[in-house]
């Protein structure tokens, strides 16, 4: 008797081995491209001075600094186990993020600001560049994505895409008396940004006032 379930426990081990998915396998790296990498020209450790018309100002600082993390960006997978709900194997690449968390000096004003890649086609190694915006003005909050770059040749189509580019240009803009040209902005209820690409935020606002930055 002892042996004969001995056996059926070797053979449930067997079968449980036969149908357990392997690791997950890298099988490349991919680092932020240029347009990417220039997006914002922050180093982590500056402090961003606004203003609004009254001369009231709001400091920011990045508390942690300029985060850079890797990502695992799963685009085909391998292996899917026979049972319902059960976990999957998938080819890899580790991509590289980058994160710049600015907090007013009472932290009731939050800018969160990161630089990541994802697929833009799943089964296949293409990938896409973006930035994604957090902003909270104490508890009024907004979330937004802008598409930076196709990291691949042919044709790129965002319409295929769960993500939706919320920003929108401005070729001509005045803020607090200044004129601002081409700035990326992203609107929604009683909250808005201001970015310029290459440098940053320039400027934000809520439903009492707006401030920019100082220069």
């Amino acid at each position: 008797m002892n042996r004969i379930f001995g056996t059926l426990l070797l053979f449930a081990a067997l079968l449980w081995t036969a149908c357990s998915c392997p690791p997950d396998e890298q099988t490349g790296e991919l680092a932020l491209g240029s347009a990417a990498q220039g997006f914002l020209n922050y180093e982590g450790d500056e402090t961003l001075i606004f203003q609004n018309t009254s001369g009231a100002q709001l400091n920011f600082t990045a508390i942690r600094g300029k985060e850079t993390s890797e990502d695992q960006l799963c685009y085909r997978t391998t292996c899917t186990e026979a049972k319902y709900n059960s976990p999957s194997s998938c080819e890899y690449y580790a991509a590289e993020s980058e994160r710049f968390s600015f907090f007013s000096e009472d932290s009731n004003v939050v800018l969160d600001l990161l630089l990541y890649s994802d697929v833009y086609d799943y089964g296949t190694a293409d990938f896409y560049d973006a930035f994604q915006l957090g902003f909270s003005f104490g508890t009024p909050s907004i979330t937004g994505h802008h598409i930076i770059e196709p990291r691949f040749t042919g044709t790129f189509d965002i319409s295929t895409l769960e993500l939706t580019d919320l920003f929108y240009t401005e070729a001509l803009l005045v803020l607090n008396g200044t004129t601002y040209t081409d700035l990326l902005v992203y609107e929604e209820n009683s909250l808005a940004v201001y970015i310029e690409p290459g440098k940053g935020v320039i400027g934000f606002k809520n439903a009492e006032d707006t401030w920019t930055l100082q220069q």
